[in-house]
């Protein structure tokens, strides 16, 4: 029994803590939204949530008052799990039964993403010790990278009906396999990834790379006296984790071929195609620095900082990587993930959101390497380093619940 609660005790401790901060951020929501005469199930509901919604009730092409090919922009995962779990509900006639199946699908997903957040922070831990990681380190990684992840500003779109929590959990139990070389396990929590958000072409570069990896490990052990077997999962995870997203473009630019395919589309609409961040610099110029005060004006200065911190979180980084203190499996898509967003054009500002995912790849490494390096202190030091840490991540709690409700609630445009 002991063991058992041992073995679960990081779990536990990390759904506690994702289930008590969006309480709390929801209830942050709900009473600064009154403030403004904003009801939460409104606040819940804007912009990309009424698509997602509208798709799972009436299906793609058909969402009203919409331009029909619009709706192809937004990947099926998500709204089909909500139309499946809205399914028992509208037989027996439940109000609002799409909006509530929508936020249990949000829900659970948060739960598992808190639950795969704590397994890919103790494995990578577990790759910096030689020794056995104690249950109380543990604990203390599960519950700071699920604080990173759920006090991170805009985090409020994992309780929203939105694909991030969902496609997040994906990717992070994803990296748990491949960190563990499981790649048909990797392979098909990709393709499923794929079906949720086209950025799981990072994931889908990644898969390659590993793959190559693993050719490259066959071939210089192949002819020693090193048993390895051909890679073959390892082969096959990048074709198997390809196909919801090469399946998914393949409809939609079927579908709308008479307005140019899926990504002319997505140009037309919301002029997000790849432009090597044109539109990114063009932003920056006019928008980083300003003496305004207005509500407007401080989500623009939240969009432009956003981007160039991330930017540099990139590039601080490539040090521990380059020494082996971080994986290269999850910095990998993070760092993809960035390059894509930073590099296209589209509604800027969506991008403190769509750069979220990126943020959270590459902080829990670095999360861990900060616990790991606090677990070697025996002295006044340790005592000293849990306080700053703990200082810095009820910090990190109060600068995030505060950028997800300005631009929720104050900020004018779409996000």
């Amino acid at each position: 029994m002991a063991f058992a609660f041992q073995l679960a005790a990081p779990y536990i401790t990390a759904m506690l803590t994702c289930a008590v901060l969006g309480f709390a951020q929801l209830v942050i929501i709900d009473m600064w939204g009154a403030r403004r005469g904003a009801e939460l199930r409104d606040l819940l509901m804007k912009w990309d949530a009424a698509w997602l919604t509208g798709i799972a009730d009436h299906g793609y092409l058909r969402v009203p008052g919409r331009d029909p090919f619009e709706s192809v922009a937004f990947f099926p995962g998500y709204p089909t799990l909500v139309r499946m779990v809205a399914a028992p509900f509208e037989v027996f006639g439940v109000d609002d039964a799409t909006l509530l199946a929508a936020m249990i699908v949000s829900m659970t997903s948060s739960i598992l993403l808190a639950c795969g957040l704590a397994r890919l922070a103790i494995d990578v831990a577990q790759r910096l010790n030689a020794y056995p990681l104690g249950t109380a380190f543990q604990i203390a990684v599960a519950v700071a990278v699920t604080v990173i992840a759920f006090g991170a500003p805009m985090s409020i779109m994992y309780w929203m009906p939105y694909s991030e929590a969902l496609f997040t959990a994906l990717t992070v139990w994803a990296l748990v396999a491949l960190l563990r070389r499981r790649y048909v396990i990797a392979g098909m929590l990709v393709l499923f990834a794929g079906l949720t958000r086209l950025t799981a072409i990072a994931l889908v570069v990644v898969l390659c790379v590993s793959a190559l990896v693993e050719l490259w490990r066959y071939g210089r052990a192949h002819g020693t006296f090193m048993p390895i077997r051909f890679p073959g999962a390892a082969l096959a995870a990048p074709v198997v984790g390809s196909t919801g997203l090469v399946a998914y473009l393949a409809w939609a630019s079927y579908h709308t071929r008479s307005e140019g395919g899926y990504f002319a589309v997505q140009d037309h609409g919301w002029g997000s195609a790849f432009d090597w961040s044109s539109s990114t610099w063009e932003w920056l110029r006019h928008n980083t620095i300003s003496s305004s005060g207005d509500a407007n004006t401080v989500g623009y200065l939240i969009t432009s900082w956003s981007m160039i911190l991330v930017a540099g979180l990139c590039l601080a980084t490539l040090r521990p990587l380059l020494r082996g203190r971080l994986p290269w499996q999850v910095w990998l898509p993070g760092v993809t993930a960035a390059a894509i967003v930073l590099g296209s054009g589209g509604t800027m500002h969506a991008r403190p959101r769509l750069l979220l995912f990126a943020t959270l790849l590459m902080l829990v490494p670095m999360v861990v390497l900060a616990i790991a390096r606090l677990g070697r202190r025996t002295d006044w030091r340790l005592a000293v380093g849990v306080a700053a840490l703990t200082a810095t991540l009820a910090l990190w709690c109060c600068l995030g619940f505060w950028v997800s409700g300005h631009m929720l609630i104050d900020f004018e445009f779409g996000i």
